[in-house]
């Protein structure tokens, strides 16, 4: 499969879709596990310490990449910010990921209303292939 592009972003759906890409993955193939912080956040807290919301982002990251080591998986995590679906699709095609996994639904500061938009616009727009867990 080679690389493998997890959207992990702390809830229940994303820590689904890491299962399912650890289900996947071969003894060769590696994880990325990105947590995307949402350019509305980073604009809404522009007046704040930016390094606070990348250090809560990592702690998150890095629960997905803990529990990817304890099954022997190769593993990395990545927090980017922007546009979520769009860093997700971008970083994906600069890593050259084989798939993408991601849930259905996540959680966002920005609102739920946006959520599935970002699983939906993910869908529509990656020239990878896009797995939705449920």
């Amino acid at each position: 499969m080679g690389q493998t592009l997890v959207a992990f972003d702390d809830s229940e759906f994303s820590y689904k879709a890491l299962d399912k890409a650890m289900s996947l993955a071969h003894e060769d193939d590696e994880l990325i596990i990105l947590y995307v912080i949402p350019a509305a956040l980073i604009k809404e807290f522009e007046d704040f310490d930016s390094e606070v919301s990348r250090s809560k982002a990592q702690e998150i990251v890095n629960k997905g990449v803990n529990k990817a080591k304890a099954r022997g998986l190769k593993v990395i995590g990545v927090v980017k910010e922007g546009d979520i679906a769009e860093t997700i699709i971008d970083f994906a095609n600069t890593m050259q990921c084989s798939l993408i996994v991601m849930g259905s639904k996540g959680v966002s500061k920005i609102g739920r209303f946006a959520l599935g938009s970002v699983a939906d616009k993910v869908t529509r727009h990656s020239d990878k292939p896009v797995l939705i867990v449920r």
